[in-house]
C-alpha cells in the first residue's frame, strides 16, 4: 500500500461522511469473520520494537511526571442480571492474549530510549486480568463501588514494567455488578473502546455457550503499525506534510489565553469540571442544512462557530484549535486496540471579519488539507513548529474540539453480554489536558448534545456555563443568518445583558 497522503475525494468522503455507521459495519463484519486481510505482510520486528511517535512522547510525559494521571482513560459499567463472572474473566483473557498492546511495557535501553516489551499472554502481570470485590456485605454498596473506580481511575502505572490495562469486578448483590476498566493512554484511545467492549462481549457469549470464539484473527499488531508508522519519516511525502504543517501554522497564534479566574499553576493537576449544552432540534435543522449548502459536514459547521466565538473571547484572529483524527489508514489496523489517534491543530484567520458562511468554507477547507497530511505526528508537529515549552499547559494547542456524528457516549461502546443489561457507571474521576474541551454529539431526535470540560485550575463552573451560553447563542444566531458578520454575532442572550448593565450602573454610582 502507498504512503501517499489520501487523495481528496477520499478524505472529503471520511471527514464529511457518518463515520460511526461505517465502524459499526466494519465492526459487524469482523466478528463475522468477513473482514479485509492485511495488505502487507508485517517485516520482521527488531528485538527491541520501537515506540510509535504518539506513544514516544507519552512515554516522555510519564518520565518527567510520574504522579500524573492526566493520560489514564478509566470506564465503568454497571451491569445487571447473571452474569457469569469466571467466563467474563476467560473473556477478558482472550482479548488480551489476542491484542499484544494491552500486555505490553515499556522500558529504556541503555541510551535512555523506550521499547516495547510484550509480555508473554499467560505470565502477564496479573493486575491486568480481572481482580473481583465483594461488596455485598457492605452498608452502601454502589458508593464503595464508586470509591473503588475513583481509586483505580488513579491507579499510577509503571509503564516500564506493567501491562497498561487493569479490569475489576465488583459485586453488589445477586444479579448486580460494576465493571471497571483502566487503561493507560499510550495503548488506547476512543475507537478503541468500542472495539474492547465488542471483543469482550462476542468472547463472553462464547464462553457461557461453551464455543471457542469466533473472533477473526488478528494479522498484524500494534507493533506493527508503530513500526510502519516509523518508517513514513523517511519519505518524501512526509517531508511535503511536515512542510504544509510548518507553512500553515506558523503565522498562528501557539498561546490562546481564555480569560480565567483563576492564575495558571506552574504544574496542572488535569483534574476537569463539565457543564452541559444542547443545541434544540430547530437550530441543529439550519445549521445542517447550512452545511449541505456549503458542501460541509455539521462538524466543521460547528467548528467554525466554536473558532469565531474563541476569537471573540480572546481577540485573536489567527488561531488553532485541536481536534481528533483516526489514525487507522490501513484496513488492517482498522480492528486493532491501541494509541491510534492523533491531533490535528486546525487554524483559521478571521482578520478581515468574515460572515459566517465564509467561515464555515475556511473550517471545510482547513480540515479538509489537514487530513490529507495527517501523516504527520501531532509531536512532530510540535516539534518542527518549536513553540516555547510549558508545562503549565498543552503544545501549540489549549482548546479542543469534537463532534460525534453517531451520539456522544454511544451504544458502540457498552458490553453486550447475554442475560446481563449494561449502562455506563459514573466514576466521578474527569480530566482534561486542555485549557477546555467541547465535545458534541449528534442526536437522533434532531437536537446537538454535549458537554464543556474545562480545567477547574482556570476556571470556575459559572464561568465555563456562560462559555456554553454564548456559544449556544453563536449557533443560533448564526443559523437563522449565515450573513452575520463574526463581530456583529450576538453571544449575550437578554437576561446576560440585563445583569451586565445592571452591574454597570451599580459600578457608576
Amino acid at each position: 500500500m502507498s504512503n501517499s497522503p489520501h487523495s481528496r475525494a477520499e478524505v472529503e468522503q471520511n471527514v464529511t461522511g457518518d463515520l460511526s455507521d461505517a465502524a459499526r459495519a466494519l465492526m459487524e463484519r469482523r466478528l463475522a469473520g468477513l473482514a479485509a486481510p492485511a495488505q502487507e505482510a508485517p517485516a520482521l520486528r527488531p528485538e527491541r520494537p520501537p515506540l510509535a511517535p504518539g506513544q514516544r512522547r507519552l512515554w516522555f510525559i510519564h518520565q518527567l511526571s510520574r504522579d500524573s494521571l492526566a493520560y489514564n482513560v478509566p470506564t465503568a459499567y454497571r451491569l445487571r442480571g447473571r452474569l457469569d463472572a469466571e467466563a467474563l474473566d476467560r473473556a477478558v483473557r482472550h482479548v488480551v492474549r489476542r491484542h499484544e498492546v494491552l500486555r505490553t511495557c515499556y522500558p529504556a535501553d541503555e541510551d535512555g530510549e523506550p521499547f516495547q516489551r510484550v509480555l508473554e499472554a499467560d505470565t502477564a502481570d496479573g493486575r491486568t486480568l480481572v481482580v473481583r470485590h465483594d461488596l455485598g456485605s457492605v452498608p452502601d454498596p454502589v458508593a464503595e463501588a464508586l470509591r473503588l473506580a475513583g481509586e483505580e481511575a488513579d491507579h499510577r502505572f509503571s509503564l516500564d514494567s506493567e501491562g497498561p490495562l487493569r479490569v475489576w469486578l465488583a459485586r453488589l448483590g445477586q444479579d448486580d455488578h460494576v465493571l471497571g476498566i483502566v487503561v493507560h493512554h499510550i495503548a488506547f484511545d476512543r475507537e478503541s473502546l468500542a472495539i474492547l467492549a465488542t471483543e469482550i462481549s462476542a468472547a463472553y457469549r462464547a464462553e457461557t455457550a461453551a464455543e471457542k470464539p469466533g473472533l477473526p484473527p488478528i494479522e498484524v499488531q500494534y507493533a506493527d503499525f508503530a513500526a510502519w508508522q516509523r518508517g513514513l519519516t523517511d519519505t518524501a511525502e512526509y517531508d511535503r506534510a511536515l512542510g504544509f504543517w510548518r507553512d500553515t501554522l506558523r503565522s498562528l497564534a501557539h498561546v490562546l489565553e481564555l480569560p480565567a479566574d483563576h492564575e495558571r499553576p506552574k504544574e496542572p493537576t488535569y483534574e476537569a469540571g463539565e457543564a452541559a449544552i444542547r443545541i434544540e432540534a430547530e437550530t441543529a435543522d439550519r445549521l445542517r442544512a447550512l452545511s449541505a449548502e456549503r458542501g460541509a459536514s455539521l462538524f466543521m459547521t460547528c467548528l467554525a462557530a466554536f473558532q469565531g466565538l474563541l476569537s471573540r473571547y480572546t481577540g485573536v484572529p489567527d488561531l488553532a484549535v485541536g481536534c481528533p483524527v483516526n489514525g487507522r489508514v490501513k484496513v488492517a489496523y482498522e480492528g486493532l486496540i491501541g494509541f491510534f489517534a492523533n491531533s490535528l491543530p486546525i487554524g483559521v484567520r478571521l482578520g478581515d471579519d468574515p460572515p459566517f458562511r465564509s467561515m464555515v468554507d475556511r473550517a471545510r477547507e482547513a480540515l479538509l488539507s489537514a487530513h490529507a497530511h495527517q501523516s504527520v505526528p501531532f509531536d512532530r508537529i510540535v516539534r518542527e513548529l518549536s513553540p516555547l515549552r510549558d508545562i503549565s499547559r498543552n503544545p501549540l494547542v489549549q482548546v479542543w474540539f469534537d463532534l460525534d456524528a453517531g451520539g456522544t457516549g454511544t451504544a458502540t461502546d457498552l458490553l453486550d453480554l447475554p442475560g446481563v443489561s449494561a449502562e455506563y457507571f459514573a466514576e466521578g474521576r474527569v480530566r482534561t489536558r486542555f485549557d477546555a474541551e467541547m465535545h458534541l454529539g449528534d442526536r437522533a431526535d434532531g437536537t446537538i448534545t454535549g458537554r464543556l470540560l474545562y480545567a477547574r485550575d482556570l476556571f470556575e463552573v459559572a464561568t465555563a456555563e456562560s462559555f456554553c451560553e454564548h456559544y449556544t447563542n453563536f449557533l443560533t444566531a448564526v443559523a437563522a443568518d449565515p450573513e452575520l458578520r463574526l463581530s456583529r454575532v450576538p453571544i449575550f442572550s437578554a437576561r446576560q445583558l440585563s445583569t451586565l448593565l445592571d452591574d454597570w450602573s451599580a459600578g457608576g454610582d
